[in-house]
């Protein structure tokens, strides 16, 4: 099945739940039995078809999307009880393959892929004058939403969109909220939302597997 054929689908099936609900609520408001047990049903088949076409269209996603969609997930993330640490700081460290606190920019990529379905992140992510040039990647010129975007300043993010004025949104873990990348001595940074010059971008980056 195609994406389009997929989307058309899924329309179809929310307005079939849509419709299906009205009925239910009419069922319910008459005290109606056999229309509740008839259209309840209904509802739940619904409900199931808008599921599984929901699942079948972020599967046709390309990779670098759905490591995009991890990615807003983590946003909010933050360190907790000292610099490169807390419960899910450490999560995303040992992921990939980190024994313990570590700048964790570069794992927090990895942590994205790898939760996509990459095959090709490694433990040698972590270190970002890697990044580019390691098995299943490749330097690219025009970035696309979920590309990575590895900086001057020896940090990495993940590409989100150009904002047409000399400047890009990224998405960055073990950054502060402003400015350039933060790494206090006392924790407190965390995954975020950033604009940044592109002047500061030495390479865009895509995963290929």
């Amino acid at each position: 099945m195609t994406p389009a054929f997929l989307r058309a689908s899924l329309k179809l099936w929310l307005r079939k739940h849509a419709y299906r609900q009205r009925k239910l609520n009419i069922a319910h408001q008459a005290n109606n039995k056999a229309g509740i047990e008839k259209w309840n049903a209904l509802l739940v088949t619904a409900g199931k078809m808008v599921r599984r076409r929901r699942a079948q269209l972020a599967d046709t996603l390309p990779l670098r999307e759905k490591a995009y969609k991890v990615a807003c997930t983590l946003i909010g993330v933050m360190e907790q009880g000292g610099n490169n640490a807390g419960p899910m700081v450490s999560t995303i460290i040992r992921e990939n393959g980190g024994a313990g606190p570590e700048a964790w920019c570069g794992d927090t990529m990895a942590y994205c892929y790898r939760h996509a379905g990459s095959t090709a992140v490694q433990r040698a992510w972590a270190a970002v004058r890697f990044i580019g040039f390691l098995t299943g990647m490749s330097v690219v010129k025009q970035p696309q939403r979920g590309d990575l975007v590895v900086f001057t300043f020896d940090h990495v993010g993940m590409f989100s969109k150009d904002l047409g004025n000399g400047t890009i949104e990224t998405i960055e873990g073990n950054t502060g909220s402003s400015g350039a990348v933060s790494d206090s001595a006392t924790g407190g940074d965390g995954v975020y939302r950033k604009i940044r010059s592109k002047s500061l971008v030495a390479r865009y980056v895509r995963v290929l597997r």
